[in-house]
């Protein structure tokens, strides 16, 4: 009985020992690994931007402003046929320099000589009728002085067969007799006198009529001179627009010329560069503008600003001369040109890679970045033609460290690494 007991503590002993063995050897290893120093954890490491900058200065500078023009001529003119006739022959050619009082075009006189001929005739008629009113009027003259003396002798007659009458010596019917003859006379007289008071209506009507027939004869020989048609300056031809064998109207376009002396560039002014423009004309200063066309470089001077706003239009047109003795390009063509305006003082310059937008630039403060709002004036170019951008400086003080790298994530607080 003892021995089975004994058996059985034995076999329970065997399963039970090891579990405690185990047990102690875990909790031995969880006390080594609480007891173990912590190792102190490190930091994350922010990235710092390595970004180039630019010490801010101020400094007077004339901006640049990059505009479109086109040319034009003052002194556009439009040759019109001023009759209707065939055109006989077309002299000139286009893009042909021509000199004043040059032939054109040279229109059929022929229908016109027939019209200054009716003149002609009509004048010659009128001139009759006025001849022949001062040749009546000087009949009338003498014969009024034969009709006062017939009028007087008659009235005689009538005082004589009066008398006779009285004494009963001459009948009724003869002073009858010559009371009619009395009238008679009395209204040829009238009549006279009546041709002599109107004489001078009737010369003055005919002479209208004589200036009107001169004025239709000068008109006619008028358009007999226009049917030559001449340069009225010394000018260039733009177009054509008629061939020999045409039939024209009166009004009808001919020819198209200008005077090369007398182009212009006009240009839209941007409503943001306008207050510096009206600056530098008030204070008369000399703007200028270049432009490069056929690989030759032009020059031109600011004249003035145009007095109205197209339609559409939100800027003012600029109109620039030409200066003389250089290559002057052809009505119509488009220019690209740059106006160099009045100095601004206290501008700072950049290169285009510091502008972020249209008004930001960042400044290194603490090596982060800071954002600031800024106006910019306008372009130049510098020593070697590198373009730069103007800005008013706003919060930019002398000094600062503007950064002049392009950074596609710039945000104020972006840590940045600057170098000159």
């Amino acid at each position: 009985m003892s021995t089975a007991v004994h058996q059985k503590k034995t076999r329970h002993l065997t399963w039970i020992l090891p579990l405690l063995v185990m047990a102690v050897a875990i909790g031995v290893f969880l006390a080594l690994k609480s007891s173990k120093p912590q190792t102190p954890s490190r930091p994350a490491l922010e990235k710092s931007w390595s970004v180039q900058t630019q010490t801010v200065s101020f400094s007077t500078i004339r901006p640049e402003v990059v505009l479109y023009g086109q040319v034009e001529s003052v002194q556009m003119t439009q040759l019109s046929s001023s009759v209707t006739a065939f055109v006989e022959s077309v002299i000139s050619k286009e893009g042909q320099q021509v000199e004043k009082g040059d032939l054109l075009v040279k229109l059929d006189p022929r229908d016109t000589q027939l019209i200054v001929r009716q003149r002609e005739a009509d004048l010659q008629s009128v001139n009759a009728k006025l001849s022949a009113a001062r040749t009546q009027n000087s009949a009338d003259k003498k014969a009024l002085s034969i009709e006062k003396k017939l009028y007087a002798l008659a009235s005689k007659s009538v005082s004589r067969y009066k008398d006779l009458s009285k004494r009963k010596v001459g009948s009724d019917d003869q002073l009858d007799t010559a009371r009619k003859n009395l009238q008679q006379q009395a209204l040829a007289l009238n009549n006279s006198e009546q041709a002599i008071n109107a004489y001078p209506s009737q010369l003055a009507q005919l002479k209208a009529e004589q200036e009107k027939i001169k004025a239709l004869r000068d008109s006619a020989l008028l358009d007999l001179e226009r049917t030559s048609i001449t340069a009225p300056f010394k000018a260039r031809i733009s177009s054509i627009k008629t061939a020999t064998g045409d039939r024209v109207k009166s009004g009808d376009p001919l020819i198209t010329l200008y005077d090369p002396t007398q182009l212009q560039l006009r240009s839209q002014i941007p409503s943001k560069t306008l207050p510096w423009v009206r600056q530098g004309l008030l204070e008369s200063q000399d703007l200028k503008a270049t432009a490069v066309i056929d690989k030759q470089t032009i020059t031109l001077n600011l004249s003035h600003l145009a007095s109205s706003v197209s339609n559409g239009n939100t800027g003012v047109d600029a109109l620039l001369q030409f200066t003389a003795d250089q290559f002057i390009p052809e009505p119509g063509r488009t220019l690209s040109l740059t106006l160099f305006l009045p100095e601004v003082d206290n501008v700072v310059t950049i290169p285009p890679s510091a502008l972020y937008g249209t008004d930001r630039v960042y400044r290194v403060r603490d090596a982060k970045l800071e954002s600031v709002t800024v106006n910019k004036v306008g372009d130049a170019h510098d020593d070697n033609g590198s373009p730069l951008i103007l800005i008013q400086p706003g919060e930019l003080q002398a000094g600062d460290s503007l950064i002049i790298t392009q950074l596609p994530n710039a945000i104020s607080g972006l840590p940045v690494k600057a170098t000159e």
